[in-house]
């Protein structure tokens, strides 16, 4: 019984030790790119309603990180920040917030364009109750060997 048991024992250990020292399975690998961009833009007062035009401009902030996997094509997830991105009404000076935050997941190419929109609405309280749409128009381009985003532009504006 103590032969047997001694046996099992030293193929358990063996197995495991074949099991660690096997070389890993093709795993999923991913590239960060960080972006900071100036856009800018208008929001005309015949779109949004309001008694004015709305002049924005700030900073974009872009992270952009693709995912390889030998089992699926090339993805990236785009990470866009746009809260350092103000707006002024032309004739009041009204100052402008917006919730300009979006996550996408695309098919990974060399060059995207992504549009999507945004609420804003003036920094007063309970002013996101009557909040106005704008929206971002972005040109993404990567480099395809490395797969990092190498270029950013946006502009603001409304649909």
């Amino acid at each position: 019984m103590k032969t047997y048991r001694g046996l099992i024992l030293s193929l358990a250990g063996t197995l495991l030790a074949a099991l660690l020292l096997l070389p890993s399975a093709a795993r999923a690998q991913a590239t960060t790119s960080t972006f900071s961009i100036q856009v800018s833009g208008n929001a005309s007062q015949a779109k949004t309603g309001l008694g004015e035009l709305v002049n924005f401009s700030g900073t974009l902030l872009i992270t952009a990180v693709v995912v390889t996997d030998p089992l699926m094509p090339p993805m990236v997830v785009v990470s866009i920040d746009g809260r350092n991105v103000t707006g002024i009404g032309q004739k009041t000076g009204t100052v402008y917030k917006n919730e300009l935050e979006a996550n996408l997941t695309r098919t990974f190419q060399a060059t995207d364009t992504i549009q999507t929109t945004f609420a804003f609405f003036a920094d007063a309280p309970g002013s996101y109750l009557t909040s106005k749409t704008g929206v971002l128009n972005l040109n993404l381009s990567y480099d395809t060997t490395s797969m990092a985003l190498t270029g950013a532009t946006g502009s603001l504006g409304t649909l």
